[in-house]
Parts: C-alpha cells; sequence; structure tokens
C-alpha cells in the first residue's frame, strides 16, 4: 500500500512540474484582447488602398474628397463602396490567434507569396497597415494576418469586399440623372418636350394626345441608365461607334445637351455608349436598352378621344406605390 502511494505521489510531482515549466515556456496568449483592433491606422488620413489577389491589383486614391481609380484614367470610384471597406477594415478585432508559425500562414493563404487578396493602406505614399486575407474556415468568416506579425486571426469578413479588379470599384451610377430635370429628348421619329411641367410629344395631330405614363417611364429609363463596366477613353472600332446603332438626345433643365450614342458589337448581349459629356465609353446591359430603343412614336400617342381611364389608374397606382413608400 505505502508502494503505490509513494508512485502517486510521484506522478503528482511530476505533473506539477510539467505544469509549471509548460506555464513558464508557453505562448502569453493572455495578451491578446477579444476587444483589441486588428489593424492600427487612422482613417481619416488614408488617401490610397492597393489591393491585389496575386493575379490582379488595383488602386484607389483620393483627391479633393472624392476616390478615383488612376489606373483607369482617375475614373470615379463608388465612394460609398470604398468608404464601407475601410469602415469594416477599422472595425476588424483580433480575438484569440489561431496560429502563429510559417507553415500555417501559407495554408491559411495569408502568406507574403501566398494570399486571396493584400490590402495596403497608404497616407501619402507611407504604409499604414497591410493586411493578408486568406482562405474561409466558413460563412463570412477569413483567416486574417497584419504584415507586422506572425499571428493569424479569424475575422468577420467577406472577400468579395476587396475585389480587384477596377470593373468592381468604378461609381455605375455616373450616368444617373434627376427625370424631372429633363425638359427635351430627341429619338430617331420622336420628339418629347416638357410643356408646364408635363412631357408632351412634339406635333400631335387634332386628334392625338400624349401617353404620360409612357412618356415618363421613357425618361426614366434613360435618367437611370447604369453602366456595367468601364472600356476606357479610345475610340473602339469594333463598336462602330462612327455609325452608332441609334441616338438619342436630352436636353436638362439648365440648357446641357446630352448625346447618346449606342453601338452594338455583331453577337453581342450588351451595348457600348458614348455621352457627349464624359471622355469615356461604356458597357451597357441590352435589356436595359432595348425597350428604348423599341419606343416608337405610337407608342407614346393615344387617340384624344380614347378613354383615359387606364392612364388615371396606372397614375393612382403610381401614387399608391409612392405613399407606402
Amino acid at each position: 500500500m505505502k508502494k503505490w502511494i509513494f508512485i502517486l505521489s510521484g506522478l503528482l510531482a511530476t505533473q506539477l512540474v510539467l505544469a509549471v515549466i509548460l506555464n513558464l515556456t508557453g505562448e502569453d496568449y493572455g495578451t491578446f484582447q477579444a476587444e483589441e483592433k486588428l489593424l492600427s491606422f487612422d482613417k481619416q488620413a488614408v488617401n490610397a488602398l492597393q489591393i491585389s489577389d496575386g493575379t490582379d491589383s488595383v488602386e484607389l486614391r483620393k483627391r479633393d474628397g472624392k476616390w478615383l481609380l488612376p489606373g483607369s484614367g482617375d475614373f470615379p470610384a463608388s465612394q460609398r463602396e470604398v468608404e464601407q471597406l475601410l469602415d469594416n477594415l477599422a472595425a476588424l478585432e483580433k480575438g484569440w490567434p489561431v496560429a502563429r508559425t510559417r507553415g500555417a500562414a501559407q495554408r491559411f493563404a495569408v502568406d507574403e507569396e501566398q494570399f486571396e487578396r493584400k490590402l495596403i493602406l497608404l497616407s501619402d505614399d507611407d504604409t499604414q497597415a497591410t493586411l493578408y486575407v486568406g482562405s474561409s474556415p466558413g460563412f463570412r468568416k477569413v483567416y486574417v494576418r497584419p504584415s507586422e506579425g506572425d499571428e493569424i486571426f479569424a475575422v468577420d469578413f467577406n472577400t468579395w469586399e476587396a475585389d480587384a479588379k477596377a470593373d468592381d470599384w468604378i461609381d455605375k451610377d455616373i450616368l444617373i440623372l434627376d427625370a424631372n430635370s429633363v425638359q427635351r429628348l430627341e429619338m430617331p421619329g420622336l420628339i418629347l418636350q416638357r410643356e408646364d411641367g408635363e412631357l408632351q410629344v412634339a406635333d400631335l395631330g387634332e386628334k392625338e394626345q400624349t401617353n404620360g405614363q409612357e412618356s415618363r417611364a421613357l425618361i426614366s429609363k434613360l435618367a437611370g441608365l447604369r453602366i456595367q463596366s468601364l472600356l476606357g477613353s479610345d475610340a473602339r472600332p469594333a463598336t462602330r461607334q462612327d455609325e452608332p446603332t441609334f441616338e438619342v438626345r436630352m436636353t436638362t433643365e439648365g440648357g446641357e445637351v446630352l448625346n447618346y450614342r449606342f453601338s452594338k458589337p455583331e453577337n453581342a448581349a450588351y451595348y457600348v455608349l458614348k455621352r457627349s459629356d464624359l471622355d469615356y465609353y461604356f458597357k451597357v446591359a441590352e435589356y436595359t436598352v432595348d425597350p428604348v430603343r423599341a419606343t416608337t412614336r405610337e407608342k407614346l400617342v393615344q387617340d384624344a378621344t380614347e378613354d383615359m381611364s387606364s392612364e388615371a389608374a396606372g397614375d393612382k397606382r403610381d401614387e399608391k406605390d409612392a405613399a407606402a413608400s
């Protein structure tokens, strides 16, 4: 019995010694606070952002308070999306590191040579922070590693929030106008003119009147036109801009005349658009342009003696929808 007590006492002593050794030599994870910020940077001072995925890369720069794409001729970037990315990066917290070895960095794709995204935040060309974004352990989770350390963390972030292609950052609403500011529209076989605040088809016959609902819909389609991508500022012979598929001319409240030249490459499911006030060519979805192209004068004109109940009903529906929203 005494022999077993001696053996058990020896084992207990050994465990206590090992516990002390591990405590003295182990990694001090207690220094990492869950609420500690992952990146230390001054968001207001950041005026440049570089993003790479190992194949593609994009640079965003802030000038005169606006984010631009220098590699795309200083085309305006989506201000909302850039600011949202910076807000999300500033909000990231460290939590507990999941690993801190070189092998883990390669395995989780947060190594200097192997990564899903590399983000560099700059202030007047001085690097404020660099972050490697890697693989995902689960829904809306990614492994990340700040460049100044070896610790790897799992944080709430979507890799697509930091795309590395310019088209993912362009301001796709750059063509949008206030529909109520459009005073005149001219297109093949059709002229719309605003009179006393209402759109009217030009040169109406004695028994003709304007279909207000269809006329407003046409103006809204053009005023709300969004681009898909940026095709650059050089003329592209394949799009035959010198022989456009069709043209539209709009005059705004301030007297500015905007000429839209649409051309369609052979077998393409999109149009190439050049608007007179901008030095760029744009790719525009076919389904947004075809309804405009298909609009004829006959569609916007109806018999003056025709019962207007359908249009009145449409106006009431519009008013009801507006009130509900």
